[in-house]
């Protein structure tokens, strides 16, 4: 592998903004990207359509993750270090997620925080010894896919841009994804920690309601996987920073 290669794993790439991730980054030769999901078939599936795209230069493979369980996240883990034969994981996008709705306010909450928040954490915390192998500069990277949404600064402003947008499950999740991130970010200061928001896409998550394409909503997970942005921690959209 060349001394210049950057390898980036990004969890729920199989679809939305992901996948859009992992299609730009294809575009890069001295990318080795890993896309990953729960269901082996889309895996495969979207694995072929970046390999089969005429821009794709990048050396690309598929693991199966579901952040959700810590045996799947064990197996995806030696999987990977066993491609990467030696070589360290230079970036990881944490960016699997769920915006959950229901009567059952208990389970709604636990489902919500058992992929956003337990899911993050345990994965970056299995992910660390092959993060501080990277020669990259600030050392390796953790990317945590948060929200605008989880900006408890801006939640409480009841004339800011997400006033009466009360999802408690949804939004306290990505806060506790943003604390997440100072947390590992302060304890592992040879590692670069950001949150990243990327914008109101339009996903299946949201049932395609969001005003942006996917497209620009992951041009800033792109250019953070590519080289190192910001302080650690920090909390960035495409306009700059955010306040916790």
């Amino acid at each position: 592998m060349s001394s210049n290669t950057i390898t980036v794993l990004i969890t729920g790439s199989n679809q939305g903004l992901g996948y859009e991730t992992a299609l730009q980054l294809s575009k890069y030769a001295h990318v080795h990207l890993f896309i990953s999901g729960r269901d082996a078939g889309r895996v495969k599936e979207a694995l072929e359509k970046i390999e089969k795209d005429e821009g794709c230069k990048a050396k690309v493979q598929s693991v199966i993750i579901d952040v959700s369980n810590d045996d799947s996240i064990r197996a995806a883990v030696s999987e990977v270090e066993k491609h990467l034969a030696g070589e360290p994981l230079d970036v990881l996008v944490n960016n699997s997620g769920v915006a959950l709705y229901g009567d059952d306010l208990r389970k709604t909450l636990l489902d919500t925080y058992a992929v956003n928040v337990f899911g993050t954490a345990c994965t970056a915390n299995a992910f660390l010894p092959l993060l501080k192998k990277s020669k990259q500069a600030g050392g390796g990277r953790i990317l945590n896919i948060s929200s605008g949404l989880g900006s408890v600064t801006r939640m409480a402003d009841p004339n800011g841009p997400y006033a009466g947008k009360y999802l408690i499950a949804y939004n306290s999740s990505k806060s506790a994804l943003n604390a997440i991130t100072v947390t590992l970010a302060m304890e592992h200061q040879d590692l670069h920690v950001v949150a990243i928001d990327p914008g109101y896409n339009a996903t299946n998550m949201n049932g395609y309601s969001g005003p942006m394409n996917p497209k620009d909503g992951a041009k800033i997970m792109v250019e953070h996987s590519l080289s190192k942005k910001g302080k650690s921690p920090g909390y960035y959209s495409k306009d700059g920073e955010l306040p916790w």
